[in-house]
């Protein structure tokens, strides 16, 4: 389990060696239309949840679009490749004797190996045990908790008319202030109820803040961290953002580790987050929550 996360970012790897390996041999041009359909190849079957999955969908615009910007992207990074590989061969003035199916056949074994280390459907089962977590803590009945949690939308409230541009320490003063009028369980429920709804990115950082902060991870019941990873909708900068937080509080506390999201859902978000702003955080994210694992633990 510890080494899946290796594996799949070698499997990965074969992919980007072809198109440079078919650079380094000297093959030219033609080659990048065989590597670009193998790079959307590797998109549609690694990242089955970012495609349209009925055939009326594909009628859609928004489908085709998805599509030629996936397109753009992989023939921007195909290309590079083959730039780099024909810039190393001219450097060295050699050219390896291998034929062009060789780069081929490397790029196309990094989509079954891929495959066969992650099922990127196990995110979305996550996902659904988690939205009836967030359900059950979100709607208390003791009347008194109703009232508690009445106050706390009322304090949080004004997040909402902050700029989607105020930073992370202007919204912690802003829960500093507030904290004193509601208790933290009630300002964490509310807060991730409006993650559910239609936050503003001042909400969604809120959130981020409380539900990454050590005390307060301990403090509050429930898996806060885990909650919350679920609710970014895989917004790299917010992701960052979270994933540096958690990692520095992991070592803090042992009982953070427990409602901290597992390293397989990590490794689902760093897979649909791979070559962003969230891809350095969360690989420091993975290492902290392995080295914080209890000897007896699961992971």
């Amino acid at each position: 389990m510890h080494n899946r996360l290796r594996w799949l970012m070698g499997a990965t790897a074969l992919l980007y060696i072809g198109p440079l390996m078919a650079g380094l041999g000297g093959y030219g041009w033609p080659l990048v239309p065989v590597f670009l359909v193998l790079f959307l190849l590797w998109q549609f079957i690694l990242r089955p949840q970012n495609w349209p999955r009925q055939f009326h969908d594909w009628t859609q615009y928004q489908a085709w679009a998805t599509l030629f910007s996936n397109a753009a992207i992989q023939l921007l990074f195909v290309a590079l490749l083959f730039g780099i590989g024909r810039g190393i061969g001219g450097a060295l003035g050699f050219v390896p004797p291998y034929g062009e199916m060789l780069p081929v056949a490397i790029s196309f074994l990094s989509i079954p190996l891929a495959r066969m280390i992650w099922d990127p459907w196990k995110a979305n089962e996550i996902n659904n045990i988690l939205d009836h977590a967030i359900d059950q803590i979100a709607h208390p009945g003791n009347p008194v908790d109703a009232s508690e949690l009445r106050t706390a939308r009322r304090m949080i409230a004004p997040l909402a008319e902050l700029p989607d541009d105020t930073t992370p320490a202007v919204v912690a003063q802003h829960l500093l202030a507030l904290s004193a009028h509601a208790k933290p369980a009630y300002i964490r429920t509310a807060l991730l109820e409006r993650a559910r709804a239609d936050a503003s990115r001042a909400e969604l950082i809120a959130m981020i803040l409380h539900c990454t902060d050590p005390d307060l991870i301990v403090r509050v019941n429930g898996d806060g961290p885990t909650l919350a990873l679920q609710l970014l909708h895989e917004d790299p900068e917010l992701v960052a953002l979270f994933a540096t937080r958690l990692a520095q509080a992991m070592p803090q506390d042992p009982e953070i580790w427990g409602k901290s999201p597992s390293v397989d859902l990590l490794q689902s978000w760093l897979t649909n987050l791979a070559n962003t702003a969230a891809e350095l955080p969360l690989l420091a994210l993975i290492a902290a929550t392995n080295a914080a694992q209890p000897e007896d633990g699961l992971a």
